[in-house]
């Protein structure tokens, strides 16, 4: 880790707080008991966010081959609670976790939080400094997200729709967010290669 990697970390594990707060509030009447055990110390994550995050980083610079995607996951993970606080901000005030709208409302955080990490993978993750042909850059990053978001909603509504539905001791709002998770792991290593090989390679 080098003395630039601080304040970086510390604005992003600060923005992650925010939005996981975000989500346990939207998410609280879904999950009463969980909320109750969590109400007294919900504000110490905060303080927890970037020790973790701290602590995570510091763990795997130790090996350099491997730090750069460290770097990616932390700034993935961020991308996940902007992603889940912005759906379940859009379920919580809708009341739609199902269907069309669902699938909309999935393709809309996805996007947002992806805007989010452009600029943290660009100039953090890959250390692609290059003015010339960002506009191409900015192309190609969106190509791939765009990939990535089609693969994303598909299998988030995908799951949704074939083990959510109504009914069930699990409620709508619960398993649009298990879709929203199981997602994420068809796309994690999609966008990696995908923004190390296709949009921040260094030029030759």
């Amino acid at each position: 880790m080098t003395r630039s990697d601080y304040p970086v970390l510390l604005i992003i594990s600060e923005i992650n707080a925010l939005f996981i707060l975000l989500l346990f509030f939207t998410l609280r009447a879904e999950m009463p008991q969980a909320h109750s055990a969590l109400a007294g110390v919900q504000w110490g994550i905060f303080i927890l966010s970037p020790v973790v995050t701290f602590v995570f980083l510091w763990v795997f610079s130790r090996w350099s081959s491997i730090v750069q995607f460290a770097k990616f996951c932390i700034i993935s993970f961020s991308n996940l609670v902007i992603d889940f606080g912005i759906l379940n901000l859009f379920i919580y005030y809708s009341g739609v976790a199902e269907g069309f709208l669902y699938s909309v409302f999935k393709a809309a955080s996805f996007i947002l939080a992806n805007v989010n990490g452009y600029a943290w993978n660009k100039f953090w993750t890959f250390r692609s400094t290059e003015v010339k042909g960002w506009m191409n850059q900015f192309i190609r990053f969106f190509a791939v997200v765009g990939v990535g978001l089609v693969i994303n909603v598909t299998v988030a509504s995908y799951v949704v729709a074939e083990f959510g539905g109504s009914g069930g001791s699990i409620s709508a709002a619960v398993w649009a967010n298990i879709g929203a998770a199981v997602s994420l792991l068809f796309t994690l290593f999609w966008n990696f290669f995908g923004l190390k090989y296709l949009v921040f390679r260094k030029s030759l």
